[in-house]
């Protein structure tokens, strides 16, 4: 708009310096006669050039406008200047040749001095063919759509022939631009996005468990409590509330609450904690948020999978679907106590028979770089399965990475079966050579695609004939499986394998070694009985400890050299930091690095002021990180943001990791420290 009024703000500033110039010499000439004399020349001489350059520009203006006029075909100008819409012609150098009344009104008047289309937009000329480009011009939407103009004499289209080539050089390409304002129709649409239904499962966390040993009277007043919240809640959002079980409760709110509730990051979650059963227990939900669905019944759908999704990483959150996955908000309790002979694992234990009756082989593979967990589980399931009368191995990789350390960090372990006939322990590429379409394929310890310990046995089996057993929170990328127990409130892999061989009858029951192997598992994953133990932990160590487990004998396990304890004091000795986050960069590489690094993470929580502990180490062509926290930080959201999704980031509440490749050392580090200002950037504010 200031093309259109520069001309007259010009003029105005004129009259003014002209005014004052007549009221100096009013009052030269009242109190100093001869100096009026004087200046009176100088003001006509000033005025006379100042309007005579106005009038020159105001010419040269108009000069411009008639030539612009005279070069459109007189068949086509009249109809084009009182054409409804603003329309404009412009050159391949954005460069507006000429635009008629209703372009003027709605932008600016251009001028040889400004005459440019990227004041208005920037968009290639190219975009607005066809249906045209939608663009915001000062506050108001204009769909733009452009055609070419012929300039050949010869066509009969009086509508193309709009230039005279006499008048442009007919060797440039000019386009005729037509700007349709969509503001109305833009606004329509946004509106009917905003009051788009969507669909929400509410759930309580444990209900039963939780208050399966209150008295009648609490199971009541927390039962209003939940109730008045979540109608108090949705009570200014014109939602539909409905309770359609004990613990589970569907909403119908428009997509502009659902978007508040987002922006808020789902107050609903900390409101709901404030709830306690017997001044102990909180209570806490699991939100399933169905967006981005094309109608009511799609909507439901995608929140009872968003809802499966929110319990499988441990509940206390929500989970809104998006169009290009998940975005996870809350997470920030303990894990609730899981029971160790829960009807769940009865029926998933039954389902898992069936299907190692009916294959010809089974075998159990954990995730790369093994530990004793994901080792233990595999060996305590694959002797159960050889009890049952079939044909079953625990695949493990033994060999060596290009940096010379060993795939899989439980050799100790894997020492004491090297006398079993058959192998109960074999290479996955041997097992990839064996497996037919009859075989069935048991994974635990991880449900990710990628962290398997063997991609090639993994791609041999039909998702038909996998089982997926993990106690990591749900990530995105999950393995497909015919059953997919995931439950992160376990403590481990071997402690759901424990609990699992309750229903396998005499297969069950373990010979002492391979109790052993189980018991490493849970010993390593709550750190010695600490982190992440639950009664059931207990409960299932109780029942290896029955099949004649040694103790000290699972204690020699995790005996580690005088190397690497030195090698672990330097790793803590070169730790720094960063607001509550002990954070140690190994630069080098080493045989047991990975083994070291997670260790030192774990000993670096008993420093003071120490709420998390993160080691960034090398592998092969990226960089690894170890977390660990005591509870106060989610260090599993942390690892899940550190990169990409695909960079393989998740785990637990107190103990994740990640990897990132193809990035330098600096990058590493960085990347981490960004994470972690993000990570309390999103926390819920006070």
């Amino acid at each position: 708009m200031k093309n259109f009024y520069r001309s007259n703000i010009l003029l105005a500033l004129v009259l003014a310096l002209v005014i004052c110039l007549v009221a100096m010499d009013i009052i030269l000439f009242s109190d100093q006669p001869g100096a009026f004399w004087i200046s009176l020349p100088l003001l006509i001489l000033v005025s006379g050039l100042t309007l005579g350059k106005l009038l020159q520009i105001r010419l040269n203006e108009y000069a411009y406008y008639d030539r612009l006029d005279k070069s459109i075909d007189n068949a086509n100008h009249k109809a084009l200047m009182s054409f409804p819409l603003p329309v404009a012609l412009v050159n391949d150098e954005r460069r507006i040749l000429w635009c008629n009344d209703g372009f003027t009104n709605a932008f600016f008047r251009p001028s040889e001095d400004e005459s440019s289309l990227d004041v208005l937009t920037t968009e290639h000329l190219s975009l607005f063919a066809g249906d045209g480009r939608e663009v915001r011009i000062n506050g108001r939407w204009y769909r733009v759509t452009a055609r070419d103009v012929v300039y050949s004499a010869e066509t009969k289209d009086s509508s193309r022939r709009l230039i005279q080539t006499s008048e442009i050089d007919s060797a440039n390409k000019v386009n005729i631009l037509y700007f349709t304002d969509i503001t109305g129709f833009k606004s329509l649409q946004e509106e009917y996005r905003r009051s788009k239904p969507v669909v929400l499962i509410i759930s309580v966390d444990n209900y039963d468990d939780t208050l399966g040993t209150s008295r009648e009277s609490d199971k009541t007043f927390v039962s209003v409590q939940i109730d008045r919240l979540l109608e108090e809640y949705f009570s200014g959002m014109n939602a539909v509330l409905r309770k359609i079980t004990g613990d589970k409760f569907i909403v119908v709110v428009e997509e502009r609450f659902v978007q508040k509730m987002i922006d808020e990051r789902v107050k609903l979650l900390e409101q709901a904690r404030q709830i306690k059963i017997n001044d102990r227990t909180v209570v806490t939900l699991s939100i399933g948020v169905g967006r981005t669905a094309a109608n009511l019944s799609e909507s439901e759908s995608f929140a009872w999978q968003a809802l499966d999704k929110a319990i499988g990483r441990g509940g206390d959150q929500a989970v809104v679907r998006k169009e290009s996955g998940y975005d996870y908000f809350g997470a920030e309790t303990q894990r609730t106590e899981r029971n160790g002979s829960s009807v769940r694992t009865r029926i998933t234990a039954d389902r898992i028979k069936v299907l190692i009756n009916s294959a010809d082989a089974v075998y159990i593979m954990g995730h790369g770089y093994g530990d004793y967990d994901s080792v233990g589980a595999a060996i305590g399931l694959a002797s159960a399965v050889r009890r049952m009368g079939k044909q079953a191995y625990a695949c493990v990789s033994r060999e060596l990475d290009r940096n010379g350390n060993v795939k899989n960090l439980s050799e100790q372990l894997l020492v004491r079966f090297s006398e079993y006939d058959p192998p109960l322990i074999i290479e996955p590429k041997i097992a990839a050579v064996r497996f037919t379409e009859s075989s069935l394929l048991v994974i635990v310890d991880t449900h990710i695609e990628k962290k398997v310990d063997s991609r090639e046995l993994f791609e041999m089996a039909d998702p038909s004939h996998v089982v997926v057993i993990d106690h990591h929170r749900k990530a995105d990328n999950e393995i497909q499986a015919v059953i997919s127990w995931v439950d992160p409130n376990a403590s481990s892999a071997s402690e759901m394998v424990t609990d699992l061989l309750q229903y396998f009858g005499d297969a069950g029951t373990l010979q002492p070694l391979e109790a052993e192997a189980l018991l490493a598992g849970i010993t390593l994953d709550t750190k010695d009985f600490v982190m992440r133990t639950g009664e059931a932990t207990f409960e299932a160590a109780a029942r290896l400890r029955k099949f004649g487990a040694d103790t000290i004998l699972v204690k020699k396990l995790f005996a580690t050299p005088m190397k690497s304890r030195m090698r672990k004091s330097a790793v803590i000795a070169a730790a720094e930091m960063y607001r509550g986050f002990a954070i140690s960069v190994v630069d080098e590489s080493f045989e047991d690095i990975r083994v070291v690094c997670s260790q030192a993470a774990d000993e670096m929580l008993n420093i003071t002021d120490v709420d998390a502990a993160v080691t960034v180490y090398p592998i092969e062509n990226g960089w690894s990180y170890s977390a660990r926290s005591l509870g106060k930080i989610n260090v599993q959201v942390l690892m899940e943001n550190i990169g990409n999704k695909k960079d393989d980031g998740g785990g637990h509440l107190t103990m994740a990791g990640a990897q990132i490749y193809n990035i330098t050392r600096e990058e590493a580090e960085q990347k981490l420290r960004e994470a972690i200002d993000r990570y309390y950037d999103n926390l819920p504010q006070d």
